[in-house]
C-alpha cells in the first residue's frame, strides 16, 4: 500500500540529506513523530479499526479461558490502582498491569490476527490501550498508535530474524504506547533502547500444554514492556539515544541482522493491510485444513463411524507448526477428528481440553494423517490445505482450500469482521453492548476520550 507525502517527506528529510543517509535511529524517529498526524490512505484506517476491533473481541472472548483468568488473577493480586480497564472483567488496574492482562486473555483462543510468525494485535492493541485510556487520548489518536505499532513490531521481527515472536512484538508496543505517550525526538530514542533491553523470548513455548507460556510470549510479556518503556521514559529515564548503530548497539549484538529491513518501505508499505483476520479460532496454517472439512459437511453428511482414514495436506512449513501438538486449537489431527464428529465447529471445541482427550475423538483422530507436502511448499499459495476422507464402503471424498477467508489475499470485509467480533463477545457482553462497541469502532475517529470505548468492553 503506497503511503502518504507526509511520510515520505519525513523520511527524505534525513535520509537524502547531501547524499549521506542518516543513522537508522533519525529516520525511525522521524518517521514515529509524523505518524501521529500525517493523513492515512483510507484503506489502512479501515484496515486498522478492523484489527482493533478483531483484537478487542478476541481479548474479551479469551478473559473467559486459562491464561486471560491468570492474567487477571496477577493483576488483582499486585493490588495496583488505577484507571486502566481489564476487558470482559470488572478490574481497575495500573497501566503495566492492564497491558499484560489484556495481552494474556488476546491471544487465550488463538482467534487474533497474525502476520507470518508474528501476532501484532494482541499484543500492539493492550499496550495502545493502556496508554490512551490512563492518559485520555483520543479514539483518532489510539487507531494511529496501532497501526505504527504495526510497522515498526513487524519491521524489527524481520530484521532479527530468526527471533520469538515477542522480540518484534516488544518493539511495536513500545512504538505505540510512545507515540501516546507523546515523548518527543530525544525521548523516542531512549524508548527505543528500553524495549531493546527488554526484547527477548524464545520459541521453548512449542512445549506448553495449556496455551499459557504461549499467550505469556506473542502478548502479555511484549504488551507489558512497552507500556513498561513508554512510562520510564515519560518518568524522565534517560539511556542510549542510539541503541540500533551505537557504542553497543543491537544491530551487532543481536546479530544475524538484516538493519535494511527496518526501514524498508516505511511509509509506503503499511503492514496493517497484509495481516490475516481468521475466519476460525485455531492456528493459522490449519485455516484452510478447517475451512475444507467443513465444506466437504456442507457438502453432504459423513458418518464419522464410517470413515477408513482421512489425509491431511499441508505445506511442509505449516505442518510442522499444527502437527499433534500438546494444545487442542494448534493441533490439526484433533480439529479435524473434532468438526466431523459434531458436524460443526464451535468457540467451546476449539479448547476444550476434556474433548482432546476423549477416547472416541483419539479414535478418529488415530485415523488422520498429516503430510508436510513439499510440492505445496514449492509451488503455490504459501496457505493451502487438503483432505481427503476415505469411507470404509471405498468412497473418497477431497476438498482442497487455498487462501481461506480472512487472508490477506482473500480479506474479509468490515461487515465480516464486525460478524466475527459480535460471535466472540456476545457470549461475554450481550448483543447491546457488543452493538456500541461496534458502532464506537466505527467512528473512532470521532472520540475524544478512549474512555468512550473501554467503558462498553467491561463486566457489568
Amino acid at each position: 500500500m503506497r503511503g502518504t507525502m507526509e511520510y515520505q517527506a519525513a523520511l527524505a528529510r534525513i535520509t537524502g540529506v547531501g547524499g549521506k543517509m542518516a543513522q537508522i535511529i533519525d529516520s525511525l524517529v522521524q518517521y514515529m513523530l509524523a505518524a501521529r498526524s500525517a493523513k492515512l490512505p483510507d484503506v489502512v484506517i479501515q484496515r486498522g479499526k478492523s484489527h482493533l476491533l478483531d483484537t478487542l473481541a478476541a481479548i474479551v472472548s479469551g478473559s473467559t479461558l486459562k491464561p486471560g483468568k491468570l492474567g487477571l488473577e496477577h493483576a488483582r493480586e499486585q493490588g495496583a490502582q488505577g484507571e486502566c480497564s481489564v476487558l470482559g472483567t470488572n478490574l481497575k488496574t495500573a497501566p503495566i498491569l492492564a497491558a499484560f492482562a489484556n495481552g494474556m486473555s488476546g491471544h487465550a483462543d488463538e482467534t487474533d490476527d497474525s502476520n507470518s510468525q508474528l501476532h501484532p494485535g494482541c499484543a500492539i492493541v493492550p499496550a495502545a490501550l493502556a496508554i490512551a485510556e490512563s492518559q485520555r487520548r483520543s479514539g483518532d489518536a489510539l487507531l494511529r498508535a496501532v497501526i505504527l505499532g504495526y510497522d515498526i513490531g513487524f519491521r524489527f521481527h524481520q530484521a532479527f530474524e530468526p527471533r520469538s515472536t515477542s522480540f518484534g512484538a516488544t518493539f511495536g508496543c513500545a512504538a505505540a504506547a510512545g507515540t501516546l505517550a507523546q515523548l518527543d525526538d530525544v525521548r523516542l530514542r531512549y524508548l527505543i533502547s528500553y524495549a531493546a533491553q527488554q526484547a527477548s523470548g524464545s520459541r521453548a513455548w512449542v512445549g506448553d500444554d495449556d496455551h499459557i507460556e504461549k499467550a505469556f510470549d506473542y502478548a502479555g510479556m511484549p504488551a507489558r514492556n512497552g507500556v513498561t518503556a513508554a512510562l520510564l521514559v515519560q518518568s524522565r529515564f534517560t539511556g542510549n539515544r542510539d541503541v540500533l548503530e551505537g557504542d553497543q548497539g543491537i544491530i551487532k549484538t543481536c546479530a544475524p541482522c538484516d538493519p535494511a529491513k527496518i526501514l524498508s518501505e516505511l511509509g509506503q508499505r503499511f503492514t496493517i493491510t497484509s495481516c490475516l483476520i481468521k475466519k476460525y479460532p485455531v492456528g493459522s496454517p490449519m485455516m484452510e485444513t478447517v475451512d475444507a472439512t467443513l465444506a466437504l459437511l456442507s457438502k453432504q453428511s459423513i458418518d464419522a463411524g464410517q470413515i477408513e482414514k482421512v489425509i491431511v495436506r499441508i505445506p511442509e512449513s505449516g505442518a510442522r507448526t499444527v502437527n499433534n501438538r500438546h494444545m487442542p486449537d494448534v493441533n490439526v489431527q484433533y480439529m479435524v477428528a473434532a468438526i466431523l464428529l459434531e458436524g460443526k465447529l464451535t468457540f467451546e471445541m476449539a479448547h476444550d481440553y476434556e474433548r482432546f482427550r476423549n477416547p472416541r475423538v483419539l479414535a478418529l483422530k488415530d485415523k488422520v494423517q498429516l503430510i508436510g507436502d513439499a510440492a505445496m511448499e514449492a509451488s503455490g499459495p504459501r496457505f493451502q490445505g487438503r483432505v481427503e476422507i476415505t469411507l470404509k464402503d471405498g468412497q473418497t471424498l477431497t476438498e482442497h482450500v487455498r487462501n481461506c477467508r480472512g487472508r490477506p489475499e482473500n480479506p474479509m470485509s468490515p461487515e465480516e469482521v464486525e460478524k466475527k467480533a459480535a460471535w466472540l463477545m456476545e457470549p461475554v457482553l450481550g448483543k447491546s453492548r457488543v452493538e456500541q462497541i461496534l458502532a464506537a469502532v466505527r467512528r473512532i475517529e470521532t472520540l475524544g476520550d478512549t474512555r468512550a470505548l473501554t467503558a462498553l468492553l467491561v463486566a457489568a
